[in-house]
């Protein structure tokens, strides 16, 4: 893909809401604690790693900056998206209307079971509104959640346009 693998810059994920700026002198390290990075230097490679978790990327055109963040249910409750959206605006002078959005393969709401104790923070965390397309009940008491849709919504929330948004299939 035209990196080298000295370029690579990773985390080390922990299902936080923490976001870094990478600089030119930390390219290749790995940062603990941290699910999210951003960076405006060229040729660095932001790298994180996912299973069932939902990888969020950002694209500033304008501005020349980048963003990569790992998004489990608990960044996406606490609105990781936005935390990288704010970070990149203080950083580089990004505005949300400029920025191009991704919502990356990840486990889909059909295959994503939770409990209740998961909702409850997502209830708190997102208005009522959007709760019919986040989740639903299952007759087993269990509950099916859509990280895609809470991860638009975040999107939306931060001031990207619906138009800069792609969400995956």
């Amino acid at each position: 893909i035209g990196v080298e693998v000295a370029d690579f810059t990773y985390t080390q994920q922990t299902h936080t809401t923490n976001v870094k700026r990478v600089y030119a002198r930390e390219r290749g390290q790995s940062f603990p604690e941290t699910d999210g990075m951003i960076t405006d230097v060229p040729g660095i490679c932001l790298v994180t790693s996912y299973a069932d978790c939902v990888p969020l990327y950002f694209v500033d055109p304008v501005k020349k900056a980048i963003g990569l963040s790992h998004s489990g249910w608990r960044g996406t409750v606490g609105k990781i998206g936005k935390n990288t959206v704010q970070l990149m605006q203080e950083n580089f002078g990004s505005k949300p209307e400029d920025l191009l959005a991704a919502v990356g393969p990840s486990v889909c709401m059909d295959c994503y079971e939770v409990s209740e104790d998961v909702i409850e923070q997502f209830k708190e965390a997102f208005e009522k509104k959007y709760w019919e397309d986040l989740f639903y009940k299952k007759e087993n008491g269990k509950y099916q959640l859509n990280l895609w849709k809470a991860n638009e919504s975040v999107f939306l929330e931060s001031g990207i346009l619906p138009e800069h948004i792609a969400v995956t299939n």
